[in-house]
């Protein structure tokens, strides 16, 4: 894994001038984690519940989802990830995934070491706030997608799953 490329970690860095200010340093620091590139057919699984993570993926194109398996083998979809969203960033502090993230289309990931976001959030708190207000808005995210599954009707489905992508 090489992280020498500035352009493969351009998604994260992106997303994370939205949750707060990055200086140059910062950005180097992020640019400078180690970090490769993986491209998955649509189908392909980033992530199994059980699994124990050593890596965490940003997904850089393409459109994945977080999802569980219900006892009779039925799939609940929570949420659709896109460009720049770190799809298992908490996997960073928990040991083992607890769902599914599945591209849904062909997707490219970059995949950083668990071990050096855990570095970044230590040693750059001006980077961690970003990363930690990113799973707030990743549980929010979450929160909006049980109620649309527990109390909307078909068509106001619909047009959340829309303005997500707007």
């Amino acid at each position: 894994m090489a992280g020498k490329d500035a352009s493969l970690l351009e998604p994260l860095v992106e997303k994370l001038k939205l949750w707060g200010p990055l200086d140059a340093e910062d950005i180097n620091a992020i640019n400078a984690v180690p970090s490769s590139i993986r491209r998955l057919r649509k189908g392909s699984f980033i992530t199994r519940e059980g699994d124990t993570p050593e890596v965490c993926a940003l997904l850089c194109s393409g459109f994945a989802i977080r999802h569980k398996y219900s006892g009779d083998g039925a799939r609940q979809i929570f949420s659709i990830h896109m460009r720049g969203d770190m799809v298992d960033l908490h996997n960073a502090l928990l040991n083992w995934s607890d769902h599914n993230v599945q591209a849904l289309t062909d997707i490219e990931i970059a995949l950083i070491p668990v071990s050096a976001i855990r570095g970044l959030v230590m040693e750059r708190p001006q980077i961690g706030r970003p990363l930690w207000y990113e799973t707030l808005v990743d549980g929010s995210v979450f929160r909006e997608w049980a109620l649309n599954i527990g109390r909307r009707d078909a068509r106001t489905r619909l047009a959340h799953v829309l303005c997500e992508f707007g």
